[in-house]
C-alpha cells in the first residue's frame, strides 16, 4: 500500500509543537523506565511519602522521576535535571550535594553544575544511566486505514464477509471474532476491559506487545500495557510508545501502521521494532481521547520478517472501538451517580431514580402541591446560649431529624432556611394522597421532638419546639436556583400562604397549622380543630387555620367542640358568652396552649369590638 497523500494537517497544540526526545533510563544495564522530555524532569530517589519506584509523577512545574528506593543512598533525593534547551540541545544539571554525573567518557558534570548536550546522550551515575535519544524523524512512513475511525454512537457502514476475498482461514477469523466480543462484552459489563482489550490485541493479531494509551494534558500515558511471552522482560514503566505515530493518529483521527526500513537509517526509538501499528480511542465528538497500540519486533512472536496487514490494522480498529464504546459508557455512569448523588439530597431515593429516567420532570409547570414549612422557636436565644460551634452542631442534628420525616413521607427537600425547612409533595411526580403524606410527616417532626430535646436537654435547659405550617394550591414548581446552584422547588401564592400560616402558629398557640385548602384533601379521621379566620401581611384573602395534634387526648372531641363554641361566640360579637367560654376552657386545659391564646383574643377584641369586623383576625406579624 503506498503511503497516504498529503491532507491539511490541524494546527499544533502546545504539545505537538514541542520535539519528542524519548528518555530511556536504566539500573545494571536494564531499562526500567521510558518517557519523554516534554517538560522538565527531575531525576532522583524517593522521598519520605513519595510513591515507590520507578514511577514518574507530574506536577505544576513540570515532573519528578524516582528512580531508586529511599534507602538506595547512591543516587541522590535530587539528582539530575533535564530541560530543553534552544537550538535542539538539552541542559543537564546536577543537582546532587556531593556526586558527579558522567556526561560523556571524557566529561564529568560535578555536583551543582551544568551542561548542554546534543542528543543523543547518555548520562551515568552510580549504576544507573539515563539516555536521551533524538527527536524523532516527523517524516517517518506511515499508512493509514482509508476511513476514519467511526465515533461511538455513530452508524457504521453495513459490511459483509464476501468482502473478505474468496479466500480466507473460517476457523481463525472466528476465534478473532470471539475475542472481539468478548472485549466488547467487557465494555458492557466490566471496568477492566482496557486491560482485555490490550490481551486480545497482542493474542488475535499476533503483536509481541500491545498497550492502551490515554491522551490526558497533552501528553500521553499507558492505561494498559500487555507482552506477549517473548517480551517477559517489558513491562509498562520501560516500555515507549513512538510519539511520532502517536501524533498522526491523534491529528488525523484514524488508523496508521509502519513497516520500518531495515538499515542504518533507521530512527533510534524503533530500533528491534519491525512494525507498528495504533488506532484512535474517540470520544462520542469524535475527539481522540486515547489509542491501542501495538508493535511486533524483528524475532518476535512472528518470526522472520514481520508485518501488519490492513486486515490486521482494522481488527486493532476494532478493539480500539470497543475500548471507546466502553469508556462512553463509564463516562454515563459517572453522570449518573452524579446526578443520582445531586437528586438524593433533595428527594428519596426512589424517586431520584425516576428523575434519572425521566429528567424531564423537572422542567417548569404547574402541580397542585402541599407545601410545608417548619421552623425552630426560641432560635437567636438557644444559639446565643450555645455559641457558634455547637449552635451548628444543635441545627443539624436537628434538620437531620426533620428531613428524615420528610423524605420517609416521599417529600421533597427544597431548601433550608436558617433555622427553617421548607418541603413539598405533588411534585416533582405526581402524588394523589400529598396533603396526607404531608400531615404524616409533620406528625412525625413533632413526635421527634422528644428524642431531640432529651439529646440536648443537658446544654438547652428548655425542649426544642416547632412552628409547622402547611398549605395546599396550584403552584409553579421547577428549578428554582439557577444554572450554577441547583434547588428545585415551587413557586406562587400557595408557598407565601404556606409560609404565613407557619409563622401564625406563634400567635395562635398551635405546634402545627394547616389551611382549609389542605384539609378538604385528607382523608376522614385526622384529629383536627379550627382555631382562626385570619388576615396574613401581603395576603389579600383570609385564610382559615386548623390545628392538627401528633396525638390527641382521650376527650380532643369534648375539648374541640368547647373551643369552637368559645370560638363562634368570638366571631358572633357575642362578648359575655365569649369570656366565659374562653376562660373556663383555659382554666380546664391549662396545658392548652391555643385555649389561653384565644382568651388574649376575646378579650382584645372586647375592648377594640367597635374598630371593625372580629370574624376575621389581622396577625400581628408574619
Amino acid at each position: 500500500m503506498t503511503s497516504p497523500e498529503p491532507t491539511p494537517t490541524p494546527p499544533h497544540d502546545a504539545a505537538d509543537q514541542m520535539p519528542a526526545y524519548p528518555v530511556l533510563c536504566y539500573r545494571q544495564r536494564q531499562r526500567i523506565l521510558a518517557t519523554q522530555l516534554d517538560a522538565t524532569l527531575e531525576i532522583g530517589r524517593q522521598r519520605e511519602e513519595e510513591a515507590a519506584p520507578v514511577v514518574r509523577i507530574d506536577n505544576g512545574l513540570g515532573a519528578r522521576i524516582i528512580l531508586a528506593p529511599i534507602d538506595d543512598v547512591a543516587i541522590s533525593r535530587s539528582h539530575v535535571e533535564l530541560a530543553q534547551a534552544a537550538g535542539g540541545q538539552v541542559r543537564v544539571r546536577n543537582l546532587s550535594a556531593s556526586q558527579p554525573v558522567r556526561v560523556s567518557p571524557n566529561q564529568t558534570l560535578e555536583p551543582g553544575a551544568e551542561t548542554l548536550v546534543v542528543p543523543p546522550a547518555l548520562l551515568q551515575f552510580g549504576e544507573y544511566a539515563v539516555r536521551v535519544d533524538p527527536a524523532e524523524d516527523e517524516q517517518l512512513e506511515l499508512e493509514g486505514l482509508p476511513e476514519r475511525t467511526i465515533p461511538p454512537g455513530k452508524q457504521a457502514p453495513p459490511a459483509s464477509v464476501a468482502m473478505l476475498g474468496a479466500t480466507f482461514d473460517e476457523t481463525k477469523l472466528l476465534r478473532w471474532l470471539e475475542t472481539i466480543l468478548g472485549v466488547f462484552q467487557s465494555a458492557a459489563n466490566t471496568h477492566d476491559f482496557p486491560e482485555q482489550a490490550a490481551r486480545a490485541a497482542v493474542k488475535i493479531v499476533g503483536l509481541d506487545a500491545a498497550a492502551v494509551l490515554r491522551f490526558d494534558d497533552g501528553r500521553w500515558r499507558t492505561e494498559a500495557f500487555y507482552a506477549g511471552d517473548q517480551r517477559e522482560g517489558d513491562n509498562q514503566t520501560s516500555w515507549a510508545p513512538s510519539q511520532t505515530l502517536l501524533g498522526w493518529v491523534r491529528r488525523d483521527r484514524r488508523t496508521f501502521r509502519h513497516v520500518p526500513p531495515t538499515g542504518p537509517d533507521t530512527p533510534r526509538s524503533l530500533q528491534n521494532v519491525s512494525a507498528l501499528v495504533a488506532a484512535p480511542i474517540l470520544n462520542g465528538a469524535g475527539e481522540v481521547i486515547g489509542a491501542l497500540y501495538g508493535d511486533r519486533r524483528s524475532g518476535g512472536s512472528s518470526g522472520g520478517f514481520p508485518r501488519i496487514t490492513e486486515f490486521e490494522a482494522k481488527l486493532v480498529e476494532l478493539l480500539a472501538s470497543g475500548i471507546a464504546a466502553g469508556l462512553a459508557r463509564l463516562k454515563e455512569e459517572q453522570a449518573a451517580v452524579e446526578a443520582r448523588v445531586q437528586f438524593e439530597q433533595f428527594f428519596t431515593p426512589q424517586l431520584a431514580m425516576q428523575l434519572q429516567r425521566d429528567p424531564k420532570l423537572l422542567e417548569g409547570r404547574n402541580a397542585e402541591v402541599t407545601i410545608l414549612f417548619a421552623d425552630i422557636r426560641g432560635f437567636s436565644r438557644i444559639s446565643e446560649r450555645l455559641g457558634p460551634d455547637r449552635t451548628m452542631a444543635w441545627i443539624q442534628d436537628t434538620m437531620g431529624a426533620l428531613s428524615e420525616s420528610v423524605l420517609a413521607y416521599d417529600g421533597v427537600l427544597v431548601d433550608y432556611i436558617g433555622d427553617e425547612l421548607m418541603a413539598m409533595w405533588g411534585a416533582p411526580a405526581a402524588q394523589a394522597d400529598h396533603a396526607a403524606l404531608a400531615c404524616l410527616a409533620a406528625k412525625q417532626m413533632m413526635e421527634s421532638l422528644h428524642a431531640i430535646s432529651a439529646r440536648w436537654q443537658q446544654e438547652l435547659g428548655v425542649p426544642v419546639q416547632l412552628g409547622i405550617g402547611l398549605n395546599s394550591g396550584i403552584a409553579r414548581v421547577g428549578n428554582t436556583g439557577s444554572s450554577l446552584k441547583f434547588k428545585y422547588g415551587p413557586l406562587g401564592d400557595a408557598v407565601n400562604v404556606a409560609s404565613r400560616v407557619q409563622g401564625a402558629t406563634k400567635y395562635l398557640g398551635a405546634d402545627c397549622l394547616i389551611t382549609g385548602e389542605t384539609l378538604q384533601r385528607l382523608p376522614a379521621g385526622v384529629a383536627h380543630r379550627r382555631l382562626a379566620r385570619v388576615r396574613a401581611v401581603n395576603i389579600a384573602h383570609p385564610i382559615d387555620l386548623y390545628e392538627v395534634v401528633a396525638q390527641p387526648s382521650p376527650d380532643w372531641k369534648e375539648h374541640c367542640r368547647r373551643y369552637d363554641a368559645a370560638l363562634h361566640a368570638l366571631e358572633q360579637e357575642n362578648w359575655s358568652d365569649a369570656i366565659q367560654s374562653a376562660k373556663r376552657l383555659a382554666s380546664d386545659y391549662p396545658q392548652d396552649t391555643a385555649a389561653a391564646a384565644l382568651l388574649k383574643r376575646v378579650e382584645a377584641a372586647e375592648r377594640t369590638s367597635k374598630l371593625g369586623d372580629t370574624s376575621v383576625w389581622q396577625l400581628p406579624g408574619k
